[in-house]
């Protein structure tokens, strides 16, 4: 298949973009760069709010969207109106299957800007023909959040959890999320949403020491009250202290204990920590 991802120079978006080209597809890699290191695909330079190239369009057979600009309410509200802009070019364009990501905070119920952002998404995209909405889990890997936690996890000697670290999230390691994505590019039909993360929740607390392990790091969990956590984070990013998570990111971790979103994954596969 020709294969487009949007926001390739990301986390997520440069290992799909080298699982792909591993399996054989022909991948166009759409990002703010020209180059992206370790990735040996073509690159076209675009971010959110421009038009996608027509000349990159023609022909493909699936786009994946995963851009996002994480600038605050501007950004936000351009990472909405971009990625809305860019599933209307490539639909004209005859691009009849495109997955765009959304995430597990995304709510009617959601308090972060990130879950509010990425719900406006959803309404306004599901139910369109050819397009599926996937939400992942926390992506297990050495990159996005979890990453900055597990650097944090193996300097530490003390770590700091919201209510020690009780509250539940979904999990998928980046190996899955990037088959399971492929694995909708590919399918015979495909479905208008997917709840890409396993079935069984894990607690904060568990990641957080499974990623000191990782380094054969064994940290004291210090229980803070997650009211008290929240205006820290709040406090931090005044400062401009750089932390691993911000306030934006507790307060999604919060109002996803209330999340009802299901797992469609068909086979599990425990996501294990990755190697590096």
């Amino acid at each position: 298949m020709r294969i487009l991802i949007l926001g390739a120079s990301g986390f997520i978006g440069l290992r799909l973009a080298q699982y792909a080209l591993f399996l054989g597809h022909d991948v166009t890699a759409l990002c703010r760069r020209e180059h992206i290191d370790a990735y040996p695909g073509a690159c076209v330079r675009w971010q959110l709010g421009e038009a996608v190239p027509k000349n990159v369009a023609v022909g493909a057979h699936c786009a994946v969207h995963l851009a996002y600009d994480f600038s605050g309410a501007e950004g936000a509200e351009r990472s909405l109106f971009g990625v809305l802009q860019a599933v209307d070019t490539l639909c004209a364009a005859g691009v009849d299957r495109q997955i765009v990501f959304s995430s597990y905070s995304a709510s009617d119920n959601a308090i972060s800007l990130y879950g509010k952002t990425k719900r406006a998404m959803e309404k306004a995209l599901l139910g369109k023909p050819g397009v599926c909405i996937a939400r992942p889990g926390l992506v297990l890997g050495d990159g996005g959040i979890y990453g900055r936690i597990r650097k944090w996890a193996r300097l530490l000697p003390c770590i700091p959890l919201p209510d020690g670290g009780r509250g539940l999230t979904p999990v998928i390691s980046i190996e899955r999320l990037c088959k399971e994505t492929i694995a909708l590019a590919t399918a015979p039909t495909l479905p208008a949403e997917a709840n890409l993360f396993e079935s069984g929740l894990r607690s904060l607390r568990d990641i957080v020491l499974d990623a000191a392990r990782e380094n054969n790091r064994y940290p004291f969990i210090v229980p803070i009250p997650s009211g008290l956590m929240l205006r820290m984070l709040y406090l931090a990013a005044l400062l401009r202290l750089p932390l691993p998570v911000n306030a934006d990111n507790l307060a999604g971790f919060l109002a996803n204990q209330n999340a009802n979103h299901r797992s469609t994954l068909l086979n599990e596969i425990p996501s294990v920590v990755p190697e590096r």
